[in-house]
Parts: structure tokens; sequence; C-alpha cells
């Protein structure tokens, strides 16, 4: 039998989810023999319900929720070793990795372009007890980003993110950090790191794709934070050569290891929420799940 279970917050986004859950529901109908709901009732419940899911053997698990939410199915899918595949209606604010996969931001639209014909093996970052599946930060961005308020998130969406980070970027602290990777190391001053699993940071390509690191994590480190060396690295990422710059010490790695020299209380971001404390230790799956792609992709 062809089962699906679908694991969905309640207050995902600031609209209420009965609507997008009937219609979600409906079509799953259409291509699965049994369709399960299940909903989030805790922080962390979303792993243990796809955990489960995955330990009883459904074929498919899909997740209707924000970047928080995907990552904890993930998590729970990665405790279990699972075989089933993931499919992603995005109910977030950012959906990180729904705009990675090409799946519409426009809920209704996003529903529709899942016929689950197609689909693609992506990898997965383990950091200590946590997963991520686009990128871990430290730095002046990811702290803002925990700083925008519900409200704001409602009121504004992305744009406060961006409102935030750019406030904070201008004064902006520096961390005297050890990364030491599989591919080389590095030891001193650190305005911003970023460990990712995509060559692109929303729709901007800040390294050109590279065969030869395929299941390897981009590690970007950028090692001072005056406003023109920033602006110099900007320039770079735009031109797809962040790795480039000379500003940017840059590692291809599988294995991380990330380290407070200080001692100071740093924690690490994790697809926009916040990670543990460091020190971290970061390990790259090569094509740990599959996950459905829209019929085609589409922007939104």
């Amino acid at each position: 039998m062809k089962n699906i279970i679908l694991i969905y917050n309640p207050t995902a986004g600031n609209e209420g989810a009965n609507h997008y859950l009937k219609r979600i529901e409906k079509h799953l109908n259409k291509y699965f023999d049994e369709v399960v709901l299940a909903k989030t009732k805790r922080e962390g419940h979303a792993a243990e319900l796809s955990e489960n899911a995955s330990k009883e053997g459904y074929h498919s698990i899909a997740v209707y929720g924000g970047d928080g939410t995907v990552n904890e199915v993930l998590l729970g899918m990665y405790r279990a070793s699972s075989n089933s595949k993931l499919c992603i209606f995005p109910g977030g604010t950012a959906n990180l990795l729904a705009r990675s996969l090409g799946i519409s931001q426009i809920k209704d639209r996003a529903i529709r372009s899942i016929k689950f014909e197609k689909s693609k093996k992506i990898d997965l970052g383990i950091c200590n007890d946590n997963v991520f599946s686009m990128f871990l930060s430290i730095g002046a961005v990811p702290e803002a980003i925990h700083e925008v308020t519900v409200e704001e998130k409602t009121k504004f969406g992305g744009l406060a993110y961006a409102k935030k980070s750019v406030d904070k970027l201008i004064d902006s602290e520096e961390y005297e950090l050890k990364v030491a990777t599989d591919t080389g190391s590095y030891t001193g001053h650190v305005d911003h790191l970023i460990v990712s699993l995509t060559n692109k940071m929303g729709k901007l390509t800040i390294i050109e794709d590279n065969k030869d690191e395929e299941g390897r994590a981009k590690v970007l480190i950028l090692t001072d934070d005056s406003i023109l060396k920033k602006l110099s690295v900007f320039r770079s990422a735009l031109a797809g050569m962040a790795e480039q710059n000379e500003n940017i010490k840059y590692f291809s790695a599988k294995d991380i290891e990330i380290t407070s020299i200080k001692n100071t209380n740093i924690n690490v971001d994790i697809d926009g929420d916040k990670g543990p404390y460091l020190p971290v230790k970061i390990t790259v799956v090569k094509d740990f799940i599959e996950v459905y792609l829209p019929s085609k992709l589409i922007g939104g």
C-alpha cells in the first residue's frame, strides 16, 4: 500500500492552516492509497512523528509548515535512517528549502504543482544533535533574524529580516574562532561564517557549481569587519565568486569543527533558527533524503 503521513504545524504562517490542509489532503488522496494527518502539539513533536512514521515504513512523509517544522521532520527521518520520500508544502515565512527546490511560495500554486512525478536526493548537514538542509551561520545577520518579532514577520514578511540584518551589519561583532575542516583550517578573527549546503543564498549565486564538491559543504569565513571589506565581499557574491575574494577564507569540506577561542557564549544559526552553542561538530551526509519536486520549477 502506498501511504503518506502529513505532519503539519497548525500555527504556520500568518493565515489559518485549515483551508490549506483540506486542499492538501484532497490533493494527496489523488496519489496515495492512505493519507494520515498528524498535528504538531509542541516543540520537537514533528521530529517524533516523522521518526515513528519512518520506522513504520511510510512510503512518503509530507510536511506543512515553516523551516523549523521542516528541519524537525528531517531530524526525525535522520534518527530513523528513513527510506521515506519527503514532500514539502511551504507554510512559514521564509521556506528556504522549499524555495531552493523550486516550490512556489504561493500556497495554492505549490499544492497544485506537486504531482509526485519528479524527485531528487539532497544532502543533509548534521550539527551536534541537530540537522540543517541549507546553511549554518554565525554573525550579525543570523542574530538579527532571531530578533524579528512575530508581529514584524506578520506585517512585513521577509522584509522584516532584511531590515534587521542591515541594522545589525553596521554594528556587527567580531569573533575569535578556530575552524578545523578535513581540507584545511583557520584560526583568528571572524566577522561572519557560513557553512552552506547550496551554492545559492535565495536567488543569489555566491559560488559557481563544482561537481567535484558534491556531498561537501561550502565554508566561507569573512575575516574583516570593515564596511568597505564587507562591500567588497558583497560585490564578489553578486558575481558568484565569493570564494575568490581576498577577505574570505574558503573551504570545501565534509567534516567541520568550530570552537570559540575566548570561550564566550556563541550560538550558531541553523536555517534561520537558533542552534546550539559552540563548540559544534558538523558532518555532511550526501544524498540523505529523496524529496519531491514540482512538476515545473515555479517562482513566487
